[in-house]
């Protein structure tokens, strides 16, 4: 018989016990990816204008400082 992956799978229980039900890490996961994917965004947006990189968190003066630097915007 060949091992699987449920052969070496120790699971133990530990709640938290800073939640009334024991809860931990309910939520966080399905929100790891959503900055990022927001950043690509405005970065696929502004590509035509050579932009390659915006550090997090953007910003609407980040934004407005490169569509300033490259002259689309009426101070």
């Amino acid at each position: 018989m060949i091992p699987d992956s449920f052969d070496y799978v120790v699971a133990k229980v530990t709640p938290s016990p800073h939640h009334p039900i024991g809860a931990k890490g309910v939520a966080e996961s399905p929100t790891v990816g959503s900055p990022q994917a927001i950043v690509n965004a405005v970065v696929d947006a502004l590509t035509h204008l050579g932009v390659r990189h915006i550090d997090m968190p953007i910003t609407p003066e980040k934004v407005w400082k490169i569509l300033n630097e490259k002259g689309l915007t009426s101070d």
